[in-house]
């Protein structure tokens, strides 16, 4: 583990519209954008046999479904999947897909005022989008007006595990700047306060909420605050830092991942150890999802996906062929359902 950390030195990570330069065990440089993306060096922590047919995954080629293709105009994407026959995708130009039974709707734009950060559904009938300082729900047809949910110019992430409940975080770019935090009842967001170090990691990154009694969010400062349906309470315990996404199961399970290539899981009332991910040799990883308490699947930067199974990993998978890219993201309705999206407008489905 140290060799392979030794041999990758520093990454560049995109996360929602800005960059953040990594260094293993060294605090983040920065948080802002870079024109250039110096993540090459990575390469060499898959082997050939990434995409071999022992893997167990079972993934669809890659189609293009949004209206950038080139690398040269990526731009982020999101994706929630409440069930096998429906997800809703976000993404950077501010528009909506829909995936409906396998297919694709053509990009559709929503008045939120520009990127559209995150989305989250807890069924095909219920979504909320965030997208700068604004938050919209869906009803199945239509998304309402966006209504002010929190500071402007930060980087938001939404969950909701109900038509009732949703809790969301934003990220900034400002060393010192709490971060949001807030919740949804159905008709009005509630902000909670933070606190911060002063430290560029301190930034909440991602959040997942399996009920309204139950929530988890993340920070790149190795802090974790578990919500219990009145308070969020913030705990920095044996956390690794650069977590970048958690995902949390309606049995009170949950696995977190961070942009080092390590994976820890939530059950009993407690975090285990960080655990090192075979797939990703301590880089990579970017998006969780899991499906159950013994399921869930992760995506890494160079397109490959790799699913933990009651404590075992499965070989990785080359969903998105063609080397690195700046922003991935999953979503696993079931342990044989997930649809992964990246930055270049494409996705792919098993």
């Amino acid at each position: 583990m140290n060799g392979d950390a030794d041999r990758i030195g520093s990454v560049l990570v995109h996360f929602r519209g800005r960059w953040i330069s990594i260094r293993r065990g060294e605090s983040v440089a920065r948080f802002g954008i870079a024109s250039v993306i110096m993540i090459s060096t990575m390469l060499s922590m898959f082997t050939n046999g990434a995409s071999a047919s022992t893997s167990l995954e079972k993934w669809s080629p890659p189609v293009l479904i949004g209206s950038k293709g080139s690398s040269a105009t990526q731009v982020d994407y999101s994706v929630s999947c409440p069930s096998s026959t429906f997800c809703v995708s976000v993404n950077g130009d501010g528009q909506a897909l829909y995936y409906r039974s396998g297919v694709w709707t053509a990009p559709q734009s929503l008045a939120l005022g520009g990127s559209i950060d995150s989305v989250s559904c807890s069924s095909k009938t219920f979504c909320v989008a965030v997208a700068a300082d604004k938050a919209a729900t869906y009803n199945g047809h239509v998304w309402s007006s966006g209504a002010h949910i929190g500071p402007a110019g930060d980087i938001y992430e939404v969950s909701c595990p109900r038509p009732t409940f949703c809790a969301a975080v934003g990220a900034n770019g400002i060393a010192g700047k709490p971060s949001a935090l807030m919740t949804f009842n159905g008709h009005s967001w509630t902000k909670y306060k933070t606190t911060s170090t002063g430290s560029f990691d301190d930034r909440l990154l991602s959040v997942s909420c399996s009920t309204p009694q139950f929530c988890m969010a993340t920070n790149f400062d190795s802090q974790m605050l578990s919500f219990n349906g009145t308070r969020w309470t913030p705990s920095h315990g044996s956390a690794p830092k650069f977590l970048i996404s958690v995902s949390c199961t309606a049995s009170r399970f949950c696995m977190a991942v961070t942009t080092t290539g390590d994976s820890m899981t939530f059950h009993s009332g407690s975090w285990s150890l960080p655990k090192l991910i075979p797939a990703f040799k301590s880089a990579g990883a970017y998006s969780v999802s899991c499906a159950t308490a013994a399921e869930c699947s992760v995506i890494g930067l160079s397109g490959a996906v790799t699913t933990w199974i009651s404590g075992r990993w499965s070989s990785p998978f080359t969903v998105f062929p063609g080397g690195y890219v700046a922003g991935v993201a999953i979503s696993c309705s079931s342990g044989s359902n997930c649809v992964a999206v990246n930055d270049r407008g494409m996705s792919a489905s098993r």
